[in-house]
């Protein structure tokens, strides 16, 4: 008879105080320590989660992860351990590993999660807005895409949020990207589009401004933060007063392979949207490989998603926008059986979830306790874990 634990491989690096190099050494050892208590208690099989990140990273830094993988494994079994799994939560398509490996997108946990007990809208073809929901600034289709908008006076018939850049990074960044504006226009942009509905991102700050050392802050204060806890969330009332999303998808930082999407794209299938993917190509195909609807049909330039050129991608969204705000109601008929469509093909995706966490449970004896804790959860706040002290 198995009895499985679950064992959290992803300790996120404190970046302020470690380099990945001398965070590894850290990371193998407090993971061999779990392994010796799961030993102890009686464990023989262990799932060894990546779920914040997953393996989207898995390409830069490809031979050092299968390395701690092979180390962690060869432990585990010298310790009397009969088999190991790793469980990624991103990164669907990744090099082999020397595991057996589940894949739980954990964006789609989080959003299936923080909305559960909510009653969802259903499709309102009859705002005549649209949504635009941003994130960290410093990019083509968050701060290049807002501009653009904003020259176009679409944002009389849209509902967004914007943030403006808080790192020194990212004000550098941002400010080489609309260039073309002198800095009273800028910072007048700026100040017209800055908007929030909740004031949770903001939060966002201490946890992103880590990444650029360019904050004095504790790390790990960043759990104590109402993002962290529950960053997927928003209220359903953006959807209802709005008739279709512009998704500005977040991309892989680490490498140029964006199969995958987050919360943005999961959570406008939840709420009954049809869409304009503000991404990547890859994220296009990625959709339509999981059977998705992706609207193009009813756009102005069908082919939009596959523009190489990010700007000339971004013109093109706009372009759609207008267009789709103009002539939706055209075939509003096909478009509610196409949004009925990427909403139960959502839950489908999260009832294969449940499949899989059933398996944990039933077949390799998980703890149903610990399957909720990793895995019934809205935020990363049980999976970014503190440095014990001793360390």
């Amino acid at each position: 008879m198995n009895k499985g634990r679950i064992i959290n491989f992803e300790w996120l690096c404190d970046h302020n105080h470690y380099t990945p190099d001398e965070f590894d050494p850290i990371l193998i050892k407090l993971v061999k320590n779990d392994i010796d208590v799961a030993v102890n208690d009686g464990c023989n099989i262990i799932f060894g989660v990546y779920l914040m990140d997953g393996f989207l990273f898995m390409q830069t830094r490809h031979q050092k992860v299968v390395n701690v993988l092979k180390e962690l494994n060869s432990y585990a079994i010298s310790k009397g351990i009969k088999k190991v799994y790793i469980v990624s939560g991103q990164g669907e398509f990744i090099d082999p590993i020397p595991l057996d490996h589940f894949f739980i997108d954990f964006n789609t946990r989080m959003v299936t999660n923080s909305y559960k007990d909510i009653e969802l809208p259903k499709f309102n073809p009859n705002t005549n807005k649209f949504l635009f929901l941003t994130g960290m600034p410093n990019r083509d289709n968050r701060i290049g895409l807002m501009s653009k908008l904003y020259e176009a006076n679409l944002l009389d018939r849209c509902e967004w949020t914007f943030f403006p850049p808080w790192t020194k990074l990212d004000k550098e960044w941002c400010r080489n990207h609309l260039s073309s504006y002198d800095d009273e226009t800028y910072n007048k942009f700026l100040t017209e589009c800055a908007r929030s509905f909740d004031n949770k991102f903001e939060t966002a700050s201490l946890f992103y401004g880590t990444y650029n050392g360019d904050t004095d802050v504790v790390w790990h204060d960043i759990l104590e933060t109402e993002w962290i806890n529950s960053p997927t969330h928003i209220d359903s009332s953006v959807y209802e007063s709005t008739s279709f999303s512009i998704i500005s998808e977040g991309p892989n930082y680490w490498l140029d392979d964006h199969r995958f999407v987050t919360e943005k794209t999961w959570r406008t299938f939840m709420h009954r949207h049809p869409f304009i993917l503000a991404g990547w190509p890859d994220m296009m195909d990625y959709l339509k490989y999981l059977g998705f609807k992706t609207f193009e049909e009813y756009m102005l330039i069908k082919d939009y998603a596959y523009i190489k050129d990010s700007s000339e991608r971004m013109s093109a969204v706009v372009k759609n926008t207008e267009y789709f705000l103009k002539n939706m109601h055209k075939n509003i008929n096909k478009i509610t059986k196409d949004v009925e469509h990427n909403y139960n093909l959502f839950f489908e995706e999260v009832n294969k979830q449940e499949n899989i966490l059933n398996l944990f449970e039933n077949s390799y004896g998980v703890p149903k306790q610990e399957i909720d804790y990793y895995f019934n959860c809205a935020g990363y706040d049980r999976i970014i874990r503190k440095l014990p002290s001793n360390v």
